[in-house]
């Protein structure tokens, strides 16, 4: 890959303060639980491509509140900007679809006992904690051929 990849991801909380996360059904990390997101389209807001993404992964309407986080993960053929908003559910009935397995809201705590990314606890925790946003985090492996 010559130039790194834009994707959006949807932070979506409910009235307990659990986070929205979708079970993915497909690889990179079948199996793993994420939040809900992917790929921007070649002319496609970033607004647009969150909703999008969502309504694919749990069926819900959204509206989009603000940049939670920058995340960029860097690792050998593989680099990718992923751009995390905190999303509002204005509509719809939330159920697994398109590459979702499954679709439920977690804890912070409950994120300790599934498959789920590293850098995706990191980046509650301090918002959890009060941090200033957008969070930016890199995750990078330790060896890169460029």
């Amino acid at each position: 890959m010559e130039y790194p990849l834009v994707a959006v991801g949807g932070v979506i909380f409910n009235k307990q303060r659990k986070v929205l996360l979708v079970k993915r059904k497909n690889p990179p990390n079948k199996g793993s639980w994420a939040i809900p997101g992917g790929k921007v389209k070649y002319g496609e807001t970033l607004e647009e491509a969150v909703k999008r993404e969502i309504k694919e992964e749990t069926n819900l309407d959204v509206r989009v509140k603000e940049l939670l986080a920058i995340v960029e993960i860097i690792k050998e053929g593989f680099h990718y900007v992923i751009l995390d908003f905190v999303c509002e559910n204005i509509e719809g009935k939330l159920m697994a679809s398109s590459d979702a397995e499954d679709a439920r809201f977690f804890s912070l705590d409950e994120l300790t006992n599934i498959s789920v990314s590293p850098t995706t606890i990191e980046m509650l925790k301090r918002y959890f904690d009060g941090e200033k946003t957008p969070i930016i985090i890199t995750e990078r492996s330790t060896q890169i051929s460029k």
